[in-house]
């Protein structure tokens, strides 16, 4: 099927696009649509050395490293081991309370940001997101579907080191289609429809190398730099035919966001944008950096929660 340019799609008084329908008037799974089967096998192909690298923090982190109040509403999960015996064994079992599925490496899911007029993506409304049967926009969705494709490191660092320009992942810089367009170019990719941008500003390494005060400092304010999500950036996007953008800080974009202006969390409404945060870019960075290549066969497995959110991503990458 044809995909509508972002230019081609249907605008608000605002100006700004709406892609409601744009893969039927039922779908759920938003730009992920653009993995299709003959790119998961171009993806597979990219293994030669089966070298792995594992993109997920542990699951108490961040959260379990700051101060209770750091986040207004989320905590570290809490593991309870349980023990009893059974037929003469050993038995151990184990529970999570305190659990939220977006307290470390995640994924938002296509209910975790509704537009005030349009409701959340496809025209959803909050009156379908119950998270019982037949719910709309769930997690399971992205998990059913399968989130395995090529995935694109876009190593911010080490791209302004060799373009003699500063950076820092504190200091609020704002990256804009531009800086990325330079950043294929340097690193010799060509995006391709499907592919997961992988965004490392360097921010996740600066928060684990702090002790306890400069993580707090360092959360709390919310400084970190990232993706613009101004419009140029949703054009960027669409017209690339990603299908998720993932980074190594807390939202990917730059923060705060500003009422009544486009933003990458709005995109995830407005044109079910995927956008996976926390993710531990810092190995895979270091031997992309060694070869000189910047692509790996990604795969995300979310867990399957009906209606879910949010997901930890539990993902990998294998080159």
């Amino acid at each position: 099927m044809r995909i509508p340019s972002f230019d081609e799609l249907p605008k608000d008084a605002a100006g700004l696009p709406i892609a409601k329908g744009v893969w039927g008037p039922d779908d759920q799974r938003g730009m992920l649509n653009n993995i299709a089967d003959d790119i998961v096998a171009a993806a597979a192909r990219l293994i030669v050395s089966g070298r792995r690298f594992n993109l997920n923090l542990p699951l108490d982190e961040p959260l379990g490293a700051l101060d209770k109040a750091a986040h207004r509403r989320r905590r570290a999960p809490r593991l309870s081991l349980l023990k009893d015996d059974h037929s003469g064994l050993l038995i151990r079992d184990e529970k999570l309370d305190d659990f939220y599925t977006q307290g470390s490496t995640q994924w938002d899911g296509l209910t975790h940001v509704g537009d005030p007029v349009y409701g959340f993506y496809n025209g959803v409304s909050d009156d379908e997101v119950t998270q019982r049967e037949g719910t709309k926009n769930g997690i399971e969705h992205y998990v059913n579907f399968g989130i395995v494709s090529r995935g694109v490191l876009i190593d911010l660092p080490r791209f302004f080191a060799a373009a003699g320009r500063e950076w820092s992942p504190t200091s609020k810089t704002v990256v804009e289609p531009g800086d990325l367009v330079g950043y294929l170019r340097w690193a010799q990719v060509d995006l391709q429809p499907g592919d997961v941008l992988l965004i490392r500003t360097g921010w996740l390494e600066t928060f684990l190398a702090g002790d306890q005060e400069e993580r707090d400092a360092l959360f709390r304010s919310r400084s970190h730099s990232g993706l613009s999500g101004d419009a140029a950036m949703w054009k960027f996007l669409w017209d690339s035919r990603v299908s998720a953008v993932c980074a190594d800080n807390v939202s990917v974009e730059t923060l705060p966001f500003q009422t009544g202006k486009p933003s990458l969390h709005l995109g995830i409404a407005r044109l079910g944008l995927i956008l996976g945060e926390l993710f531990n870019l810092e190995a895979l960075a270091a031997d992309c950096a060694r070869t000189g290549t910047y692509t790996a066969f990604f795969a995300s497995v979310p867990l399957n929660l009906k209606g879910g959110v949010g997901s930890p991503a539990n993902a990998i990458a294998i080159r």
